[in-house]
């Protein structure tokens, strides 16, 4: 599956920066330090190229709050699966810390 996200509408898809990354893994947008410019409607899209098939989700509208909101502590978000690899292999390992 591939997965891509776009903003307000198709196909204004979101570039990926250091500040935006898609997980391939789960297909979640992640971004840090959110800005005014993000306040908007996404969607994702996802493909699969082995079936030609692809759906868009609904749209979630993300609304920025100033910096005069509620700020809440540092949190490390911890949901491991048991992850196996054998001898010589490449592991890709994912964390996020939420927070600021």
């Amino acid at each position: 599956l591939s997965y891509r996200w776009l903003l307000n509408e198709f196909p204004v898809f979101i570039p990926l920066d250091k500040r935006r990354f898609v997980s391939q893994t789960n297909g979640n947008l992640y971004i840090a330090n959110v800005e005014a410019s993000d306040k908007g409607n996404y969607s994702c899209f996802v493909s699969s190229p082995s079936i030609t098939k692809s759906v868009f989700s609904r749209f979630i509208p993300l609304i920025p709050q100033s910096d005069r909101a509620k700020v809440y502590p540092a949190d490390i978000k911890v949901k491991f699966k048991d992850t196996y690899a054998l001898l010589g292999q490449n592991v890709t390992l994912e964390c996020f810390a939420l927070g600021k």
